[in-house]
C-alpha cells in the first residue's frame, strides 16, 4: 500500500446500524437550514424545558455574512459589532404563546448556547405559526374475539390446541388487515376445513 492512498475503515461485516446511517443521510438538510448538528433539534425539549418545547421548536440558524469588523488597535469590539457576529436562531411557535418566547429569549439564547458549547447565538427570532398536531394515537390491535373465534371453528381438525388458536389469531389478524386495505367493514371471515381425502 502506497503512503499517498488514505487508509480505509474496515467495513463491518452484517448489516450497519441506523445510528450510523442517519446522520449522514440527514445532513444535507441540516446544514442547508444552518445546524451543524442535529444536538438542537434532538435536544430540544431538555434545552428549553418541557414547558417551551411543548409550544415551540427550532426552523433554522441564520448565520451572517463573513465580514471582518475588527476593531482598530487600541479599541474593543463594541456590542453592537460582537451581536452581529452571532447567529440568530429561528424559532417556531403559536402567536398566543409568541410574547412569553420573546420574553425567554435571553433564557433560550443562554441555553442553546451551552448546549452548543460557545456563544455562537446573538438573537432569537419568533416565526408565528400553528402548533403541529399532535401525532395520531396507535390504532388497537386488539381483535374481535368473535372472529377468532370463528376462525377456530374453520380450524376444527387441527387437534393441538395451542396450535389452531395460534392460527386463529393469525387468521384473523390477515382478515382484518385485509378488509382494512380494501377500505371494507370488517365480514365474517372463515378458513374452509381441508377435505378428507
Amino acid at each position: 500500500m502506497s503512503q499517498d492512498s488514505p487508509q480505509r475503515k474496515p467495513r463491518r461485516k452484517g448489516p450497519a446500524r441506523l445510528s450510523d446511517l442517519v446522520p449522514g443521510t440527514i445532513e444535507p438538510a441540516l446544514r442547508q437550514r444552518g445546524f451543524a448538528t442535529s444536538a438542537i433539534l434532538t435536544e430540544w425539549p431538555e434545552i428549553v424545558g418541557p414547558r417551551l418545547a411543548e409550544w415551540t421548536r427550532p426552523l433554522e440558524i441564520r448565520w451572517p455574512r463573513r465580514t471582518e469588523i475588527d476593531a482598530p488597535a487600541g479599541k474593543s469590539v463594541s456590542e453592537k459589532a460582537e451581536r452581529a457576529r452571532r447567529a440568530t436562531l429561528v424559532v417556531a411557535c403559536p402567536g398566543a404563546f409568541a410574547l412569553d418566547v420573546q420574553m425567554a429569549s435571553a433564557g433560550l439564547i443562554e441555553a442553546v448556547n451551552r448546549r452548543l458549547g460557545f456563544g455562537c447565538i446573538g438573537a432569537i427570532v419568533v416565526h408565528q405559526m400553528p402548533k403541529a398536531p399532535p401525532p395520531a394515537p396507535p390504532r388497537s390491535r386488539q381483535l374481535d374475539p368473535a372472529l377468532v373465534a370463528r376462525m377456530e371453528q374453520g380450524l376444527g381438525r387441527i387437534e393441538a390446541e395451542d396450535l389452531r388458536h395460534s392460527l386463529a389469531v393469525l387468521g384473523a389478524g390477515i382478515a382484518r388487515k385485509a378488509e382494512e386495505m380494501a377500505g371494507q367493514p370488517p365480514a365474517t371471515a372463515t378458513v374452509p376445513a381441508k377435505k378428507p381425502r
